[in-house]
C-alpha cells in the first residue's frame, strides 16, 4: 500500500466504519420487517403465505424495503406514529444505501467535514435503529407466540458469544 493509501485509509476510516454499520443496520431493519411478515403469515394473516415471506427471508423472492413496508401496512394494522417512523427511516435508509457517500465525497478532504459527516452518518443510523426498536416488541412477542422462544436469552447468547470471541483472540 502506497502512502496516499495509507494516510487516506487512516483519516477516512471514522466515515467508513460508520457508513459500514449503517449498511448493516439498513440489512437489519429489511430483514426485520421481513421477519415480522414472516411471523404474521404463520399467524395465519389472509394474504400472506409462510412459503413466500420465507422466500423473502431467503432472498429468492427480491422485495425492496419500500415493497416490504408496503406489505406491512397492508396486512396489519400501523399506528400513525409507526407510519412516520417507517417512512423516516426508509428515507434515511435510501440516502444512506444510494447517495450519501458519492453526493458528500468532495467533503472528504476537510478534516472538520469529514467529522460532520460522520455525525450526519449517525443521524441516518438513528432513524433507521429506532424504527427497528419499534419493531423489535411486536417481533418479540410474536416470536413467542408462534414459536414459544424467547429472543431475549437468543441475544444474550449472541452477546456471549461474541465477547467470548473477542476476549480468546
Amino acid at each position: 500500500m502506497d502512502s496516499f493509501e495509507q494516510i487516506k485509509r487512516d483519516n477516512l476510516q471514522p466515515i467508513y466504519f460508520e457508513a459500514g454499520a449503517g449498511l448493516f443496520d439498513c440489512q437489519t431493519f429489511e430483514y426485520g420487517i421481513g421477519y415480522l411478515l414472516y411471523l404474521l403469515s404463520r399467524l395465519g394473516v389472509e394474504g400472506l403465505s409462510p412459503e413466500r415471506t420465507s422466500a423473502i427471508l431467503d432472498d429468492d423472492e427480491k422485495k425492496t424495503a419500500g415493497q416490504l413496508i408496503g406489505l406491512l401496512k397492508k396486512h396489519a394494522e400501523v399506528s400513525q406514529d409507526l407510519e412516520k417512523e417507517l417512512s423516516d427511516a426508509l428515507r434515511a435508509r435510501n440516502k444512506l444505501i444510494h447517495r450519501y457517500l458519492i453526493d458528500n465525497v468532495e467533503r472528504f478532504v476537510d478534516a472538520s467535514e469529514r467529522e460532520l459527516i460522520v455525525k450526519e452518518i449517525r443521524e441516518l443510523r438513528g432513524k433507521v435503529r429506532g424504527v427497528q426498536k419499534s419493531l423489535e416488541p411486536f417481533i418479540a412477542g410474536l416470536v413467542s407466540i408462534v414459536d414459544g422462544l424467547n429472543l431475549e436469552e437468543f441475544s444474550n447468547e449472541a452477546k456471549e458469544q461474541f465477547m467470548h470471541s473477542v476476549q480468546s483472540a
